[in-house]
């Protein structure tokens, strides 16, 4: 998704997070292997995070972690960032 002319970063961070979040229901909805959900997610979201600055990587992690939160699932260190639902 590209910002518009004169967007800050964090604005177009904040677009693309916004537009990741609005995919997940209908994604979630549809998903006919659970356990292909983390690495898909992950690689988008990578993405993202891979265009924000040092001083923006924190605000990104938080927004992934609160959108997934919002749907009941976790990114866990332990598991190479991966996604996958709480208990």
């Amino acid at each position: 998704m590209a910002a518009p002319t004169g967007m800050s970063v964090r604005a177009e961070l904040d677009a693309e997070l916004d537009h990741l979040a609005d995919m997940l229901p209908p994604w979630l909805e549809r998903l006919r292997h659970p356990a292909q959900f983390g690495p898909q997610f992950d690689a988008l979201a990578s993405q993202i995070l891979a265009r924000a600055g040092a001083e923006d990587q924190p605000h990104v992690v938080r927004r992934v972690d609160a959108m997934l939160l919002a749907h009941g699932l976790a990114r866990h260190a332990d598991a190479g960032d991966r996604s996958t639902p709480l208990p």
